[in-house]
């Protein structure tokens, strides 16, 4: 048999006792509906025996369970949770806390809007759309793929994002720092939900309307900036070739040329380096403003001077812009980063000179490049001593000849072969008759003649079962153009074949093979590119491959084609997005640059709310509002109206407001982007950011200002706190040594994050470190930095106790009365019974040896006080007298209310009696209330001091 006993009034002694079989099928029969707030625990009341069922699989383990059962039903009240006060918090202040920024989960990608610096447009697949309260500066997400293309040789690309959910006035729109509207060729148009995207309903604009769906696509990841060239086939590989001036190829082993070559053949040479060799210096190294890369190495190289060349392969740097503000007000600089990227100084550059410098073993090389922002656009970027770790390797070297290269055979023999003008295609053959006597006989060299031929980049695979279309973007990072022979230029061009194939649903090719030319003509030196779009035979994924079958050859064209995109694309029918604010943008690269920079799209948007939840959309940085429209919100607090009490939030509000005497101190300016976060903890967030609390009254969500408070809401004495858990402790200096304070929020100057130090000058070693959200205001980060100073500055006294239930009513911050419980004698206590303006009280008062109040001596002159707990959660002061007896005192006036003195009642009107002068020395902060158990809290609180809210007028 398993014992249950139901509690119907915890605060009563009756309950009911019985012997059952089955738990489920007893508590039926004594309850029509099980009530809201009864709770059932198993063998003891704690919260860890808490068993109450919250679905079927609990109801079925409720079933398998012996022991005994306590069922309570406490009052509705007693379900506060106090989600924001049970927290563990230090004593200083619950915003340290509230207020920073959470990590967002594993896998959850955070909003550009809220990273310190590098801010740009990306796509976070599978996190949470960014939900936007006050004002903000936003950096759209990306929500499809980025659609690029060629029109006129330059790079368009067509974008479509995601401000946030809800609606936005948006008061400008920039890349990076530049307004869009001074950008050429820029359009940007931004609707709100559920507008289509093709209409003229638009909330902001620039440039020309958008009036097609953008496309559906698929971009190729194999493709990333392969070249199509003429490839060659090996023919002959041999280290017996040597070369003669004039062109002349011959062999000392017995090599019949004819079988491999026949006149008009393209002939690339590979392998024919002749005199002294490339010196590898590879390593670390150092690149200098002045265009020099300083290597050290032990490596002593022959004739270093006469290097011509360096190729430099990957050498990586982090490119890093400061700036630096100045507050207008305290005249204090501030540097943030603004941009951290990694550039690439890779290239084959020109040597002007070399020097170096022997220490020892050691010899330090110093190579001065001539012009190499000509090469590489990095070296734009090196301001100052840049190390790297690449490959590094000397060539070019004037004691040596290179005759790699492709040439066209105008003579062949079975010994012999001749090149047409082999000295005009490469000015190295010049070197011959000077450098080797006109012959490379009997100098080794292992070299390769190969046939030029059509060389593929591809298959490669695009799945995209919807596809319709296949794009190819190609570009000519050189341009293209021949030189003729008088120095002018004329256009060259060269033929691209463009082969796809369908697949299968097993990704296997199926059909015709379709084989399309594409031929591109031009006369620049300038890069550009070309779009070629194809319909596919059927819709779904394709193969694809492309090669470069014709370059003009003669009057040494520049031809070089890269593979820039490939896409699987269809015309999408979306045109509508429900619930959040979308836009479009289209945009050019700069003239003669290769290709759109990185997106730096930025909107500074100000986030539109219902009124108290249900009225009309209006543009807002009101926190209440923000509260009142994520609790109601679906997706975040998914709570009813009945749930919120909208008019004390909106009264607390304006309670801030008339006493900061400023809107600013109520604004919240933030980016929700971390699905991992609770209503709660955003709820927090919100509400420390104007100087609240949130709680629960009831079942009611409510919010309180923290202020200067002149009253206490609870008394507490030994009627009322567990005997025994009072522990005091007295504190002297600051906790933890900490010196000063920096407090990190969002400057309204730039959007970007910056630090409020105290002292101001800099000068805390060790200050307490405070990363707030939703502060974008100077004054109120200011006013948020004193408190928490001072806090720490006049913080000296700590107390901790174990309250009975009416300690549930508490919110942090609240102001409380305690009586220091932790000395032998007592001077609180309940209240007995009233006559007039004389009470009689539960202690002696007056010692009829040593006339004392307890232990405050009674002396003429001086004013006593007793503290009452009144009916209302308030606490009323009256100065009082000794009475005729040792429990009695005299009143000077009324109590504000009637004292509870009934036998019959749980709780008499408990009392605190003190000398004037002490009246605010027993004043406390209450910090923290977890529960113990089903009757009890654990409070712990700091001394009330009016000086932590002395600075408070000093900004807003």
């Amino acid at each position: 048999m398993k014992k249950v006993i139901i509690i119907r009034d915890q605060f009563a002694k009756d309950k009911i006792e019985a012997y059952v079989d089955d738990v489920c099928k007893y508590l039926a029969e004594q309850f029509d509906v099980f009530p809201e707030n009864a709770q059932i625990y198993h063998n003891q009341i704690s919260e860890q025996t808490n068993i109450t069922p919250k679905t079927e699989a609990d109801i079925e383990r409720l079933k398998q369970l012996d022991g005994v059962f306590w069922v309570v039903i406490h009052p509705a009240w007693w379900m506060v949770v106090f989600w924001v006060v049970t927290a563990v918090m230090a004593a200083y202040s619950v915003y340290m806390i509230a207020t920073m920024p959470k990590q967002n989960g594993q896998g959850s990608v955070g909003s550009s809007n809220n990273e310190l610096a590098n801010r740009s447009n990306k796509a976070r697949v599978k996190s949470r759309i960014p939900d936007i309260f006050g004002t903000v500066l936003s950096f759209p997400d990306l929500i499809a793929e980025i659609y690029t293309y060629y029109e006129n040789g330059i790079e368009i690309e067509e974008c479509l994002m995601v401000i946030g959910r809800g609606y936005y006035d948006v008061h400008e729109c920039k890349d990076g720092d530049t307004a869009i509207e001074g950008i050429e060729g820029a359009s940007i148009s931004v609707y709100d939900p559920n507008v289509s995207i093709t209409s003229n309903t638009t909330i902001y604009r620039t440039g020309t309307a958008f009036t097609t769906a953008p496309r559906a696509v698929r971009k190729s990841d194999a493709i990333n900036g392969q070249s199509l060239v003429q490839p060659n086939d090996l023919s002959l590989e041999s280290s017996s070739l040597y070369f003669m001036t004039g062109g002349v190829i011959r062999s000392t082993a017995n090599i019949d040329f004819t079988t491999y070559f026949k006149v008009g053949d393209g002939i690339a040479i590979t392998g024919a380096a002749f005199g002294i060799n490339d010196a590898s210096l590879s390593g670390t190294a150092v690149l200098t403003p002045d265009f020099k890369v300083i290597v050290q190495s032990s490596v002593d190289i022959e004739a270093y001077d006469a290097y011509k060349g360096l190729l430099l392969n990957g050498a990586l740097f982090e490119y890093i812009v400061e700036e630096t503000t100045i507050d207008p007000e305290t005249e204090e600089s501030t540097t943030v980063v603004v941009e951290r990227a990694t550039r690439d100084a890779s290239g084959q550059y020109e040597v002007s000179s070399v020097t170096r410098i022997q220490s020892g073993s050691i010899y330090t090389y110093t190579i001065q490049l001539s012009n190499p922002k000509q090469v590489n656009y990095s070296w734009n970027d090196i301001s100052e001593n840049q190390t790297i770790s690449a490959g590094i390797t000397l060539n070019l070297n004037a004691n040596s000849m290179t005759l790699d290269d492709i040439y066209s055979i105008s003579a062949i023999s079975s010994t012999q072969i001749t090149l047409a003008n082999a000295a005009t295609v490469n000015a190295e053959w010049l070197k011959l008759p000077t450098m080797f006597n006109g012959s490379t006989q009997g100098r080794q060299a292992n070299v390769d003649l190969e046939i030029v031929a059509n060389k593929w980049v591809g298959w490669f695979n695009l799945d995209f079962d919807q596809a319709t279309q296949a794009v190819f973007n190609v570009y000519a990072p050189q341009g293209m153009y021949a030189t003729t022979d008088s120095g002018g230029e004329r256009e060259a061009g060269c033929t691209i074949t463009v082969q796809y194939q369908m697949l299968d649903e097993n990704k296997n090719p199926v059909g015709e093979i379709v084989t399309r030319e594409w031929e591109i003509w031009n006369k620049t030196k300038s890069s550009f590119g070309r779009t070629a779009r194809y319909d596919l035979p059927s819709k779904g994924s394709f193969r694809f491959r492309l090669a470069k079958t014709y370059a003009k050859q003669n009057n040494r064209p520049v031809t070089e084609v890269k593979i820039k995109s490939v896409y699987a694309t269809y015309a999408s029918s979306k045109r509508n997005y429900p619930d959040v604010t979308v836009l479009r943008l289209k945009t050019v690269a700069t003239d003669g640059a290769l290709s759109v920079k990185e997106r730096k799209l930025n909107c500074l948007v100000t986030r539109k709310l219902k009124t108290d939840g249900t009225g009309a959309l209006v543009a807002t940085r009101d926190a209440g509002q923000a509260l009142i429209n994520m609790a109601l919100d679906q997706y975040v607090g998914r709570r009813s109206s009945s749930e919120l009490d909208i008019a004390q939030i909106k009264s607390e509000i304006q309670k801030v407001k008339n006493y900061f005497g400023s809107d600013v101190a109520t604004e919240f300016n933030y980016t929700f982007d971390d699905d991992n976060l609770s209503f709660e903890e955003m709820a927090g967030m919100v509400a420390s950011a104007c100087f609240c609390e949130t709680y629960r009254y009831g079942n009611k969500l409510r919010m309180k200002f923290e202020g200067p408070q002149d009253n206490s809401v609870l008394l507490f004495n030994h009627r009322n706190k567990v005997p025994g858990s009072e522990k005091r402790t007295f504190s002297i200096g600051i906790d933890k040594d900490y010196d000063g304070v920096e407090l990190e929020y969002t400057s309204p100057d730039d959007d970007l994050k910056t630090t409020y130090s105290i002292p101001e000058d800099g000068s805390a070693r060790n200050p307490l470190k405070i990363t707030t959200s939703g502060i974008r205001n100077h004054a109120v980060a200011k006013t948020r930095a004193w408190r928490e100073w001072n806090k720490l500055l006049y913080q000296n006294l700590s107390c901790e106790f174990d309250a009975l239930d009416e300690s549930n009513l508490l919110v942090r911050n609240d102001r409380i009365l305690v009586a220091d419980n932790t000395e032998l004698k007592t001077r609180d206590g309940q209240v007995e019974y009233v006559d007039g303006l004389t009470l009689k009280l539960s202690q002696f008062i007056e010692d009829p040896y040593s006339k004392q109040f307890g232990n405050v001596e009674i002396m003429e002159g001086k004013t006593y006080y007793i503290y009452l707990q009144m009916q209302n959660a308030t606490i009323d002061m009256i100065s009082c007298v000794a009475g005729n007896e040792p429990d009695e005192v005299i009143l000077s006036r009324a109590p504000l209310q009637s004292l509870v003195i009934d036998e019959d009642r749980y709780i008499k009107t408990t009392y605190l009696l003190v000398e004037a002068q002490e009246a605010d020395k027993q004043a406390f902060l209450l910090t923290e209330a977890s529960p113990n158990d089903e009757m009890t809290n654990k409070l712990t609180c700091i001394n009330y001091d009016s000086r932590y809210y002395e600075k408070d007028k000093a900004f807003i």
